[in-house]
């Protein structure tokens, strides 16, 4: 979370909606799912590093999570990448912008693709 907030402070970047978790493995598919209903068009689930991992096996969750969303998205007719796992440290608000952006051109072009 400080990565990302700190990146938020110096970027443009209103159209980021942040949900502080404890961990990216306790994020629930219906979570991601509802995001999706409410109007979101991509969702970036951020972890800490894989050596880094408090939890223990809360990126290995997260990773399982992300793919099988990622299938049930394509199987409700969503183009791929509109859910995506990265990993940083707290000290990469640089990564974070990265992550984000990314998102923002798969969402671009997926969105003129579903046109």
């Amino acid at each position: 979370m400080p990565a990302a907030l700190k990146a938020m402070e110096v970027e443009d970047m209103d159209d980021v909606v942040l949900r502080e978790v404890p961990c990216a493995g306790s994020v629930e598919r219906w979570e991601v799912l509802h995001a999706f209903r409410q109007g979101a068009e991509g969702v970036l689930l951020v972890g800490c590093l894989l050596e880094n991992c408090a939890h223990h096996y809360g990126n290995e969750i997260a990773g399982r999570r992300a793919e099988t969303l990622e299938r049930t998205l394509v199987d409700l007719g969503l183009s791929p990448g509109k859910v995506v796992l990265v990993h940083l440290a707290e000290h990469q608000p640089h990564r974070f912008r990265q992550a984000v952006e990314a998102m923002r051109a798969t969402v671009r072009s997926t969105s003129e693709e579903e046109k």
